[in-house]
């Protein structure tokens, strides 16, 4: 009586092996890999999907539950960080997130152009002459000044400034350093006439970011004939390296 279900040749048998190889591969799964000079690509609305040792999701890329690709980053815990979210419009979101799950950055979906959160307010200052702060000394004074924690490289400025008929004056910008107390002349300008809007900048700011306060000082002073010299700074912005 013959043997059954045995393999009857080498050949035979090696297919065996590779075919239980492959099914202990996927079973046992994936321990260590590399990818070198390649792509990982998942078909299929396959998703990629870690968790921590608690059984939380931590990372997800993937459909959802409508089949739409989203991709979810959490802290340790499964409390969000960077999610991308559908809005009722049936538009995708993105969103980072605080300890609490409430949104701190997140985009527009409704113009698709720009931030949603956070709101960031806009400066309005007075323009007429009749309004501003002036200046008749022939030293330089301090008329507006800024003290904030640098989260950018730069600043700049747009000033509207003027003299009274007969008169001409200077302004400048002086940045201190919150490490050191170095002030630095970064900027400076005639005033003559008016009233003249210019951009002021952009300006290097000093330091690390958050190393302490940097203070931006815009002084103005008088150099010729008996009036005022007025000054107004419209706004100022922190921003990246021109």
């Amino acid at each position: 009586m013959g043997q059954v279900n045995q393999p009857s040749t080498l050949i035979d048998q090696v297919g065996q092996l590779r075919k239980e190889l492959a099914e202990l591969r996927k079973r046992v799964g994936i321990g260590n890999a590399t990818i070198s000079g390649g792509v990982f690509t998942v078909q299929r609305d396959g998703a990629v999907r870690m968790v921590d040792a608690a059984g939380n999701e931590v990372l997800y890329f993937g459909p959802d539950g409508t089949g739409r690709q989203v991709i979810r980053i959490a802290r340790d815990g499964g409390r969000p960080v960077l999610h991308t979210y559908p809005t009722l419009s049936g538009q995708q979101h993105w969103a980072l997130s605080d300890r609490s799950g409430g949104f701190v950055v997140s985009d527009d979906t409704g113009s698709g152009d720009g931030l949603a959160t956070p709101w960031i307010p806009v400066a309005f200052e007075k323009v007429r002459f009749a309004d501003m702060p002036s200046v008749t000394n022939a030293s330089f004074e301090t008329v507006w000044e800024a003290n904030f924690q640098r989260s950018h490289p730069c600043v700049e400025l747009y000033t509207v400034d003027g003299c009274d008929d007969g008169t001409t004056g200077e302004g400048r910008v002086v940045i201190t350093d919150p490490v050191t107390g170095r002030a630095v002349v970064a900027g400076s300008w005639g005033s003559g006439g008016g009233p003249v809007r210019a951009r002021r900048g952009p300006y290097a700011l000093p330091g690390r970011c958050y190393a302490g306060p940097v203070r931006v000082a815009v002084d103005y002073r008088r150099t010729g004939g008996g009036g005022k010299v007025y000054a107004v700074v419209m706004d100022a912005t922190q921003r990246q390296t021109p």
